[in-house]
């Protein structure tokens, strides 16, 4: 005869152990309203899907702590260490580490000026007075900029980044302009004009440069103007690198 012992006291595999995906949600919900209220969102997106993502973030709040409050606290299941660390380590990466921006490197990975044919046609008539580095990007590679903008005096800020060639005597101011969020950040360049800059200056180095466009042959990226500076001073990086 066998002898059956029936102790029903839940496994530690069972619905009702502790919610810790429901925790890792309200966790990452809560520090995206935080970027948004720190003005931080604007290094992880566009700044136009701020107000549409900080939105969702907060109705994601309000349905985990309703869901939460509809389930209860069940003292049921093992503790799950590695849903501890895995909580702690989303709001270290989030609240407290910077994020880290985009750099020299990533712009020669990316391939520097491309996809901007759109931006010429923005351009067409615009005041110059008024362009940033995304727009000069575009214009110094066009020929029909030559007659236009050679002599325009310019001031443009960025980060510094060697030439595709390694050149010693021209190098790129950089940005990264993001249309929808950093992941699909492209790289925006003008070239400046320096003999022997590495001397003077480290890639990623933020710079601003006033100066005006000169006619170039054998530009590297096809450029057919660039900036002669008549000033270059280091700056601090701005809190959002980014162009939109």
């Amino acid at each position: 005869m066998s002898h059956d012992h029936d102790h029903d006291h839940g496994s530690p595999g069972a619905a009702g152990g502790f919610p810790w995906g429901l925790l890792l949600g309200l966790i990452g919900a809560v520090a995206i309203c935080w970027l948004g209220v720190t003005g931080r969102l604007n290094l992880y997106i566009h700044p136009r899907y701020n107000l549409f993502t900080i939105v969702m973030a907060a109705l994601a709040v309000l349905a985990a702590v309703a869901a939460w409050a509809i389930r209860g606290r069940s003292t049921a299941g093992g503790r799950s260490w590695a849903a501890v660390l895995a909580a702690a380590a989303m709001v270290v990466a989030l609240l407290i580490v910077p994020p880290s921006t985009l750099t020299a490197s990533s712009a020669q990975q990316r391939s520097p000026n491309t996809g901007t044919d759109a931006d010429a046609t923005r351009l067409a008539g615009a005041d110059p007075s008024t362009f940033k580095l995304r727009d000069w990007a575009v214009l110094v590679a066009d020929p029909d900029s030559l007659a236009k903008y050679s002599g325009q005096q310019v001031k443009l800020s960025g980060f510094v980044t060697p030439t595709e060639d390694k050149r010693d005597g021209i190098f790129y101011l950089g940005r990264f302009v993001v249309t929808c969020c950093t992941v699909d950040a492209r790289p925006v360049v003008v070239g400046i004009v320096k003999p022997e800059w590495a001397k003077s200056y480290k890639p990623d180095q933020w710079l601003e440069v006033t100066g005006r466009l000169v006619p170039i042959e054998n530009a590297p990226g096809g450029a057919v103007l660039v900036v002669q500076p008549s000033g270059i001073k280091p700056i601090q990086a701005p809190d959002v690198p980014y162009e939109y």
